[in-house]
């Protein structure tokens, strides 16, 4: 039987603390080889918690199983939490790769699920595993909350302008609290909330002058827009630390109700008063740039219509084009535009402005897209593509092969002819230091050959591979072909394949370069040129 092995640990921390993944993997291999099964895939999944399915090894492994050609017929674990600790998940998936044929086996709970035992054996343990995984969490937490009522840092970067401290509390334990930072910095602070309350100046003028004044950010890069709103609405520079602000089940996308946040005054020292902090969000409100609405609910955020955001760049500073509207009240009405995010966020002084008609752009890159992934399908075209390109690629590395290989075959003879005239009698005195010489550069050559050579692999793809592109391929042809095409998929193969993207603002011509790899090396380039009409 063909298997794949899926191997999981919670975080880097946690290798330590869990079966390490070398471990897991070599108690599979063992547990395989005494099966006789063939392991084809291997699917490391490091650093992801299996309370969520979004875990890209996890649902690579999935969509490889739902394939009509799926290369192999289990999945091997070491333990069932290492597919999933949430019981609906692992219900549903263990249910999908059943219809697909598609068994999942634990090395160390072992169960074939075929008898009403076994089926309640293996619920059981997945009952188990969750309420382990619910229960920790619970425990967590409940440590964290205390933390943060006392006012104590629960991790994470400090905000500009602080820095993290540890203090002894006894029994050998600490706790992590923020300082005041460097002098400079505070200034900075105070300088900003000023400017803000007082002087008229928005966000971008704000990043644009400590840009133009070359003080490094937190980070030490330049400043946006967004980091100056950032601190604009950030309560820590009162003293007041605010937790539980978001909902991490979903990456802190979706924000809690300020009732449920746990919030300490004087948790720290201040930087500003309450009066400026509260004047800035006076002012933000009359700006109507979303002051006063310290964060937005994650249901009301409508998915983007710009599918080629992010993989289209800027050619002037390389920041990724976004998307943006012009307000529907304006003369023509509502134009959208993918835009310089570098401009958008740090000013004109950082890159000027350039905006792109959406529909255009999106028009044109479809068709030039279209036209040369179809032509992709049409045969065996899309191996032989990958073939010539690999070739080309190599073509330095196969000459260099060649002649080294002409080279050793020279000297081999060479070195025949001597070796002859010495058996024979007919050498000259300086014959054995000649042989000698080049039996020293025909070991050299050949030490060099094979160095060279080591790292050479003929040209190969998988067929499962090959497979899984021209899936991806047909995918992208329908959507483009659909009259209404859905942005979020197409920008999710678009971001897989387009390795870059952009318009020359001078020649007016558009770049585009599709790009297909394999365990990180490039199987196939083609960069192709259009002329904005």
């Amino acid at each position: 039987m063909k298997v794949s092995i899926y191997v999981r640990v919670s975080s880097d921390r946690q290798v330590e603390k869990e079966l390490s993944v070398p471990a897991q993997v070599k108690a599979i291999q063992q547990y395989c080889l005494e099966k006789g099964w063939i392991i084809v895939n291997e699917f490391i999944e490091k650093g992801k918690s299996a309370k969520t399915d979004d875990r890209p090894e996890f649902q690579k492994m999935i969509a490889l199983a739902k394939r009509p050609n799926r290369p192999f017929d289990a999945v091997v674990v070491h333990k069932f939490d290492r597919f999933s600790r949430k019981r609906d998940d692992h219900v549903i998936y263990k249910a999908l790769l059943n219809q697909s044929g598609v068994k999942v086996i634990s090395v160390t709970e072992q169960t074939e699920a075929e008898t009403p035992q076994d089926m309640l054996l293996e619920g059981m343990l997945e009952v188990i595993s969750e309420f382990f995984n619910a229960n920790l969490a619970t425990e967590v937490r409940k440590g964290m909350t205390q933390n943060a009522k006392l006012g104590y840092n629960n991790g994470g970067t400090p905000p500009y302008g602080y820095r993290t401290e540890h203090i002894a509390l006894g029994n050998s334990k600490t706790k992590a609290v923020w300082v005041l930072g460097p002098r400079e910095e505070i200034d900075v602070v105070k300088w900003i909330f000023n400017q803000y309350a007082h002087e008229g100046m928005g966000y971008t003028k704000i990043a644009s002058e400590l840009n133009r004044r070359q003080i490094p950010s937190q980070k030490g890069g330049t400043w946006a827009s967004s980091t100056i709103r950032a601190i604009i609405f950030n309560e820590a520079y009162v003293g007041r630390r605010c937790w539980n602000k978001q909902d991490y089940q979903t990456k802190g996308k979706k924000w809690r109700d300020r009732s449920e946040w746990i919030i300490t005054e004087n948790a720290h020292p201040s930087i500003i008063s309450e009066d400026i902090f509260n004047k800035c969000q006076e002012n933000a409100k009359k700006r109507n740039t979303g002051g006063g609405e310290t964060h937005k609910p994650f249901e009301s955020k409508l998915a983007s219509p710009f599918w080629l955001r992010g993989v289209m760049v800027c050619e002037k500073c390389g920041s990724r084009m976004v998307g943006n509207s012009t307000s529907s009240k304006m003369k023509g009405g509502k134009k959208q535009y993918y835009v310089c995010g570098g401009y958008l966020r740090k000013g004109k002084d950082f890159c000027p402005y350039a905006g792109w008609n959406k529909e255009r752009i999106e028009e044109i890159v479809s068709n030039r897209l279209r036209i040369h992934i179809m032509s992709l399908l049409m045969g065996n075209n899309l191996v032989e593509e990958m073939r010539q390109f690999y070739t080309e690629s190599n073509q330095q590395h196969t000459t260099q092969k060649t002649i080294m290989e002409n080279e050793l075959e020279f000297l081999k003879k060479r070195i025949e002819l001597i070796e002859d005239d010495i058996s024979i009698g007919k050498a000259k005195p300086y014959h054995q230091e000649m042989l000698a010489e080049m039996q020293n550069e025909l070991r050299e050559k050949s030490e060099s050959y094979l160095r060279l050579t080591s790292n050479w692999s003929e040209f190969h793809v998988p067929e499962e591979y090959v497979a899984g592109i021209r899936y991806d391929i047909q995918s992208f042809i329908s959507l483009l072909d659909q009259e209404v095409p859905n942005p979020q998929l197409l920008h999710a193969l678009a971001s897989k394949y387009i390795s870059k993207l952009y318009i020359n603002r001078d020649t007016k011509k558009i770049y585009l370069s599709l790009q297909l790899t394999m365990n990180d090396k490039v199987m196939y380039e083609k960069t192709m040129v259009s002329e904005w009409k």
